[in-house]
């Protein structure tokens, strides 16, 4: 998403409606270095401005104002009540998931923050900017889904004219260690482990973690979901119930649609936790 977009700027702030569509707003490095000058709490390293100078300060600040984002009712501009509650909810939130895309075909990052009822999202764009977005939580899910690109775009596999599709990713059941360049003892791998092995290390080029954390009581909890970019779609490393070493995972095929699916139950686990 490009250019410039007006939202509707809500009065009050509660919560958005389950039913009630995402608000999103797109933002120049500039813009969201001012929204987020001197609020509390540490940001990601991905979504810490960088230093603006002073004309390009002046500017991004006219532009919010126009924008209805900024207002200043004593002199100096501040954040309008809707996007005030928003920022508050990405310091202050009941659960946090982190987004890392990294591949040949380049970064993204999400920061996503669950609060009463919504949940407020910061997506790195290509041109330095971000995108910030309010959506009911019922909508997580579809949030993540929609921060993941498909995996070709992340290998750089895919071409403006299209490609010829590449060979189905196999699926199957593997020693960990054979992916990670660890060394195991004991039996070694058979060849069908060691051959379905290199095929996923010569076809990948690119990975997604998921870091979603909480708080248990005093303590913080957190859960991870690591999938790897292939020229033939995404697929995530399902451990299998432990048994003797070595530790086997299973190699399973999954769209963005899924990472909702796989995070749900640390969610869930994690907010019961906290509440």
């Amino acid at each position: 998403m490009t250019g410039t977009v007006r939202i509707t700027v809500r009065t009050g702030t509660a919560p958005p409606a389950p039913s009630a569509p995402p608000r999103r707003l797109v933002l120049t490095a500039a813009e969201w270095a001012v929204l987020v000058e001197g609020r509390p709490g540490d940001l990601p390293p991905a979504f810490r401005p960088h230093p603006v100078g002073l004309a390009e300060r002046d500017a991004a600040v006219a532009a919010l104002t126009g924008r209805g984002v900024l207002r200043s009712p004593g002199g100096a501009a501040e954040p309008v009540p809707a996007v005030a509650a928003d920022l508050a909810v990405l310091h202050h939130p009941l659960l946090t998931v982190r987004l890392a895309v990294d591949g040949r075909g380049g970064a993204r990052h999400g920061w996503f923050a669950v609060g009463a009822g919504g949940v407020v999202v910061v997506l790195t764009l290509p041109d330095g900017g971000v995108e910030l977005s309010l959506a009911p939580a019922a909508r997580l899910g579809a949030e993540l889904s929609r921060a993941v690109p498909e995996a070709a775009v992340v290998t750089g596999s895919a071409t403006e004219g299209g490609s010829p599709p590449a060979e189905v990713l196999p699926a199957g059941v593997l020693p960990l260690h054979l992916l990670d360049g660890a060394v195991a003892g004991g039996q070694p791998p058979t060849p069908e482990e060691a051959a379905l092995a290199d095929e996923l290390l010569r076809r990948t080029a690119g990975s997604l973690r998921c870091l979603v954390l909480g708080r248990t009581g005093s303590s913080l909890g957190a859960g991870q979901v690591s999938w790897l970019a292939t020229d033939g779609g995404w697929a995530t490393l399902r451990p299998r119930p432990a048994t003797a070493s070595p530790r086997l995972v299973e190699v399973v095929p999954v769209r963005p649609a899924d990472l909702g699916v796989e995070i749900a139950p640390t969610v869930a686990a994690l907010l019961a936790a906290g509440s």
